[in-house]
């Protein structure tokens, strides 16, 4: 018995000893991978969202808010899905769609267009105050509503154009909870808009940077861009009614990228202080503590 015992546990021994010489051998023989690129950074936007959420919190009405990044796809954002008030945002798919017809042949931007008195509207803008029978051409029209947001101009193009092909415009982007008859929108919404603009296959590239050139340096700098270090181009389009503050574009920082900012039911005083420090945290974060 005790013989019989003794084998058992010799032949127990064998097999475990296999088993591991088998396992050593393997760990052994496999080729090593040497690498030395460092592991990607886990993207993590929270503490700017925090700080976003810190400014914007204490104040009246609801701040909506998305960034992109056009370089790393990174986005991020608060209350970004949420419908708000177009404003005058809604101007960005009108001046889109001129050119767009444009390059279909269906409108010469320089065909020119005699002001009626029944096309004038109030508020932005400085079409209002011209003389029926002035004459300005579709690229003017377009001109006037990025630099100046004129009613005017988006009055006349929008009767032009017509409602719905402005809105099969904003279906084929792909934003899908923008509704020109309803005249809202989302800051996810507008920022498709700007990326998709940003990419180049909207327009040609020559019509591209003409309506770049018309968001820029607008007669409304006094958000997004008086957030960023003098000098940086923002591309962007403001909107402004009563309790809705907007501004949407693209920075053009190192790494260029989308910022949206919507408010509905502000204080138009905290606004106008707010949306230049959320400029301020977003440009600090994407050209700081991004890698």
């Amino acid at each position: 018995m005790t013989l019989v015992f003794g084998l058992t546990l010799l032949f127990s021994g064998l097999v475990a000893f296999k088993n591991d010489w088998r396992q050593f051998w393997q760990r052994l023989s496999e080729p090593v991978v040497i690498s030395d690129l460092p592991q990607e950074a886990r993207f993590d936007p929270r503490p700017v969202v925090d700080q976003i959420k810190a400014v914007t919190t204490p104040l009246l009405g609801v701040y909506g808010v998305y960034v992109e990044n056009l370089v790393s796809g990174h986005q991020y954002g608060l209350f970004q899905k949420q419908t708000f008030p177009m404003a005058s945002l809604v101007k960005l798919p009108v001046i889109l769609t001129l050119y767009q017809e444009a390059e279909a042949d269906r409108l010469n931007l320089e065909d020119e267009y005699p002001l009626r008195e029944a096309d004038k509207l109030g508020g932005a803008g400085i079409l209002q105050s011209q003389p029926a029978g002035s004459v300005y051409t579709y690229r003017q029209l377009a001109q006037l509503m990025g630099h100046y947001s004129d009613n005017t101009a988006y009055n006349v193009a929008l009767k032009v154009l017509g409602l719905a092909k402005v809105q099969r415009t904003i279906e084929q982007l792909g934003m899908a909870s923008t509704a020109l008859a309803d005249f809202e929108t989302t800051p996810a919404d507008m920022g498709l808009f700007f990326r998709r603009l940003y990419a180049g296959k909207l327009v040609n590239n020559l019509h591209q940077q003409e309506i770049f050139e018309f968001l820029t340096a607008t007669v409304f700098e006094d958000r997004i861009p008086a957030g960023v270090p003098e000098g940086v181009r923002v591309v962007h389009k403001v909107g402004t009614e009563i309790g809705n503050f907007a501004d949407a574009g693209i920075v053009m920082a190192p790494q260029p990228f989308v910022l949206v900012i919507i408010t509905q039911d502000a204080r138009e005083s905290e606004a106008l202080t707010a949306l230049p420090e959320i400029s301020r945290l977003v440009w600090e974060f994407e050209t700081t503590a991004l890698p």
